[in-house]
């Protein structure tokens, strides 16, 4: 197993049965959510066989993977430790993940990454309320936080 997929492990936790997330979707494995042509197949409390979680997991991290490498090409940052954060935010948020932080992306797109750091920690950086997605994963979060730093002290 790759170092990039034993972080996703650890960062979504395991699970054969179908379960409901956080936010109420009907996950399986690692962090998967159920498709509609799945959720007719499998229901809340279902054991799924290992070779389908395997192929779910393996899909999963390959349409991360890809999403992260064009993300990291229109960044221009070169780095393992931020291509896995980025990875993991693809892998949790989707691959259009930056629709969800805007102003974030633009502030990684433009090298101002102390700002980008307060946008994906903040909702409201003059009250300091913390976004949802800090509240909800923070750990995934910080690890996000902690390749942006690494990059802002090499640059």
């Amino acid at each position: 197993m790759s170092k990039l997929q034993e972080h996703l492990m650890l960062r979504e936790g395991f699970r054969e049965e179908v379960y409901l997330d956080t936010l109420g979707k009907p996950t399986v494995g690692v962090g998967h959510l159920l498709t509609v042509d799945e959720l007719k197949q499998y229901k809340v409390g279902d054991k799924v066989p290992k070779n389908i979680l395997d192929e779910m997991f393996e899909k999963d991290v390959a349409t991360a993977v890809e999403a992260a490498k064009k993300q990291i090409d229109i960044l221009g940052i070169k780095s393992e430790d931020f291509e896995i954060a980025l990875v993991s935010v693809n892998f949790q948020l989707g691959t259009r993940w930056y629709t969800k932080f805007p102003t974030a992306w633009k502030c990684l797109c433009h090298k101002k990454y102390g700002q980008a750091m307060d946008e994906i920690m903040f909702a409201n950086i003059d009250t300091l309320k913390y976004s949802r997605w800090f509240k909800q994963t923070p750990v995934r979060v910080l690890d996000f936080l902690e390749a942006i730093f690494k990059i802002m002290k090499e640059a």
